[in-house]
């Protein structure tokens, strides 16, 4: 498993996924956190002070086959992982850089067309009501 960055790695790093990204027709990044529970700490001591976050990013591809396409693929990509570990002391500042590097990444997307399946849940509806 690759190391944890630092913050400014972690940031500049984030906001070239999201721009490639961007850039291409399709694509997911995916953004998740957690808190970094601590199991070697003693319990009294754990649960008096709040824990560390570990943020993670991610591009959607993996290097599974699509078992719909019976095709091989020959160029194989290789999934985009980024993970860094905010101290409780630091989280409002790093939030706050966090914000506008996501901000600066999603200006280039575009809004979801949900027309189609509001029509296949009306036409689903009055099906089922007939």
């Amino acid at each position: 498993m690759a190391p944890h960055l630092g913050h400014e790695e972690f940031f500049s790093s984030l906001s070239d996924l999201l721009s490639k990204t961007s850039q291409k027709a399709r694509g997911s990044v995916f953004l998740t956190q957690k808190p970094l529970i601590d199991t070697t700490a003693s319990s009294e001591n754990a649960s008096s002070s709040r824990p560390s976050i570990l943020i993670r990013a991610t591009d959607g591809n993996t290097n599974a086959p699509n078992p719909k396409n019976n095709k091989v693929e020959k160029k194989t990509v290789s999934k985009v992982k980024l993970s860094t570990i905010v101290a409780p002391e630091d989280l409002e500042a790093f939030y706050t850089r966090y914000a506008e590097v996501c901000k600066a990444g999603m200006t280039g997307l575009k809004k979801r067309d949900r027309k189609k399946g509001k029509a296949k849940a009306k036409g689903g509806a009055k099906a089922a009501k007939a």
